[in-house]
């Protein structure tokens, strides 16, 4: 298997040190709830599907799941690409817990306890990670997974 310059490019861009400040900007802008860290594997994924970031980046305080989930097209393959992201968030929290940029407490919720690494990633994805956070607001887990389709991780 040979390995051309656009995969070389894929794994710069797909780092976990790159995804890292994604899901940290996600939790600093949240507030911890039960089982919060799930909410984790849904980021990537949402994020980084060009049909949910058209609309995450005209989101504003009026944004909700429901409008969220109103073109059935933002979902498309969403369990797909769940499962195909699982290592590299893996990868990116545990790069987080290590060096003490959240702490996980009980229950499972993941707080933010320090500086968020801005420069290591995406501006644009920054910011639609945080209006991520605040559409999930309000919701708990079980509801978020639940509106959007999936039954497990």
């Amino acid at each position: 298997m040979t390995t051309g310059a656009a995969d070389h490019i894929y794994t710069l861009h797909r780092t976990p040190f790159a995804m890292a400040p994604l899901l940290h900007a996600f939790h600093d802008e949240a507030e911890a709830k039960e089982n919060g860290i799930l909410l984790s594997y849904l980021i990537l994924p949402l994020l980084l599907y060009p049909p949910m970031q058209k609309f995450l980046k005209g989101a504003n305080k009026r944004s909700t799941l429901r409008t969220m989930c109103d073109d059935h097209r933002r979902l498309i393959g969403l369990d797909v690409r769940v499962q195909e992201f699982k290592p590299l968030t893996n990868s990116a929290l545990q790069i987080l817990v290590t060096e003490k940029r959240v702490a996980l407490g009980e229950g499972m919720t993941l707080t933010s306890i320090g500086l968020i690494h801005e420069k290591s990633a995406r501006a644009d994805l920054l910011k639609m990670s945080k209006k991520l956070a605040a559409i999930f607001a309000d919701i708990e887990v079980v509801s978020i997974y639940r509106t959007l389709g999936l039954k497990s991780l």
